[in-house]
């Protein structure tokens, strides 16, 4: 675990299932040495409603799962016609117990209660899924659409960082309702790019600012997981401890400096 055994946390800590260029079992069968929980991300609808038994992990890992819905949800058929489409994929994880299910929303909150009425008329709890901040939806929105729809929310720092974004701290229901963080650096040393593109980088690259809305967070929001969205296994090796330093109250550099 990332913690100072002298600095419990209450959040789980999770990586992505897409660490290594490998297959989500491997990587999970991996990631099992490291984190108790793995994101499972399912990103792409039609190659992962594909995976066979080869693809998935076991259950007999010993981690602890969410789901990280499709980008490419078809919610030109409305919200009811995206969740149909995308039901195979509950089917093929089932074995697996995930807790929560991390989706970019559709513009419209009529789109969304109507995915969330069929998954519930299938029997299963709408609560579980976590409304992300995307481009087209800033964290008052999300929290907003969460409130009326009645599920969670899952906070992107990275999104935050690259967009402009910023949290509506003045609410009761931020705190409430954020059940996931997703954490990283959305630029490296050298700053923003053009636009409004960027990556996921180790939270090494974190600048003063993002660091400050971070430990925030980890403060005033109670998550019950907290992903290091990076996609190297370097990278996930320095977030960790980053990320283990400022839950304790401690920069990075302090941290370096307790090891030595």
């Amino acid at each position: 675990m990332i913690q100072d055994r002298n600095c419990p946390s209450a959040w789980r800590l999770a990586a992505p299932s897409c660490v290594w260029p490998e297959t989500a079992k491997v990587n999970c069968r991996r990631l099992a040495r490291t984190v108790p929980e793995v994101g499972l991300y399912l990103l792409e609808l039609d190659s992962c409603l594909a995976y066979g038994p080869d693809d998935l992990p076991q259950k007999t890992y010993g981690l602890n799962y969410h789901l990280h819905l499709p980008f490419d949800l078809p919610w030109e058929r409305g919200g009811t016609g995206a969740f149909t489409a995308m039901e195979g994929l509950l089917t093929k994880t089932a074995h697996l117990s995930p807790w929560a299910m991390v989706l970019h929303p559709p513009r419209s909150l009529a789109d969304l209660e109507d995915f969330l009425a069929a998954m519930a008329a299938t029997g299963r709890d709408p609560a579980t899924v976590l409304l992300e901040n995307t481009e087209d939806a800033s964290p008052g929105a999300v929290l907003d659409m969460a409130v009326a729809a009645g599920c969670g929310v899952c906070l992107d720092l990275g999104h935050m960082l690259a967009l402009g974004q910023t949290l509506p701290t003045e609410r009761a229901e931020l705190a409430e309702r954020t059940r996931m963080l997703h954490v990283y650096s959305p630029f490296g040393a050298e700053g923003p790019p053009p636009g409004r593109s960027h990556a996921h980088r180790t939270l090494t690259c974190l600048s003063p600012e993002g660091r400050d809305v971070l430990v925030w967070m980890l403060g005033n929001l109670r998550p019950r997981t907290v992903v290091l969205e990076v996609f190297a296994p370097f990278h996930l090796v320095e977030s960790m401890a980053v990320l283990g330093a400022l839950a304790c109250g401690k920069t990075p550099d302090a941290a370096r400096r307790d090891k030595a």
